[in-house]
């Protein structure tokens, strides 16, 4: 079995399309997950996240709270997927999902979709056609095991240096994340070169700038209410209760 990828380009009447044509030039990420929505933005100019903020909430949204994060500032938001016709609702009418983030940009949203049926992706696309102008970027084949990150890489990793990213990879490599630690740093800036305290530095910055990138998810994911698949793992309650 095999997936098909679309990537597309549209424009329609959509509050978060609208909200980018008051900021030009300035692209807006953005995540849809159970309840809560998030915008990542870009930059750390006042005026323009002062226009963002003030156009969630003249659109009516409720901002659960905000985070400057490296580079930029992180909305948390409720979902809108109910009021509005969002990405996320046509594409579950044509049975495709998405490759998150979703990015507006001067009033165009730009897509990453996926799907089992190339019917249900051209569907999808002929739809957004019908809705204003819409373009089809690229469209692709592509096999199982080769699944798109739902995460760009450079959102994580971007502004790690490369001797951060080096001293990362030596560390798990070595077995330094393993439980009980199999190696201390000094073994480690032995094997490669350097004094503890120089290996020390770029693993801890290392460390410091994926956790802040990794953070707002963990936020988004933390706060939705997320559906039960599976039940309560076994022996919870007599766990919880003898704790």
């Amino acid at each position: 079995m095999a997936l098909w990828e679309f990537d597309v380009r549209s424009s329609y009447e959509y509050p978060f399309m609208d909200l980018t044509r008051e900021v030009p030039g300035t692209p807006i990420s953005m995540w849809c997950l159970w309840t809560h929505e998030m915008l990542q933005v870009p930059t750390r100019d006042p005026k323009t996240l002062e226009r963002v903020a003030k156009a969630i909430r003249k659109a009516g949204r409720v901002v659960d709270e905000w985070a400057d994060v490296r580079g930029g500032r992180v909305f948390l938001l409720k979902c809108t997927c109910y009021e509005y016709t969002s990405i996320w609702n046509l594409m579950n009418a044509h049975q495709c999902w998405d490759a998150p983030p979703v990015v507006y940009q001067d009033g165009w949203g730009s897509f990453r979709m996926l799907s089992f049926s190339e019917r249900n992706g051209l569907g999808l696309f002929r739809d957004l056609k019908q809705r204003g102008p819409t373009e089809l970027v690229k469209k692709r084949e592509i096999a199982l095991s080769v699944l798109p990150t739902s995460v760009w890489t450079d959102t994580l990793f971007g502004a790690l240096t490369e001797r951060q990213m080096t001293a990362m990879l030596e560390a798990h490599r070595a077995g330094y994340y393993q439980s009980p630690r199999r190696v201390g740093t000094d073994v480690i800036a032995q094997g490669i070169g350097v004094s503890r305290s120089t290996y020390e530095e770029h693993l801890r910055k290392a460390e410091s700038r994926i956790l802040d990138a990794v953070v707002p998810f963990l936020q988004l994911y933390r706060s939705s209410e997320r559906p039960s698949v599976h039940g309560p793992r076994a022996g919870t309650e007599s766990d919880e209760a003898g704790s």
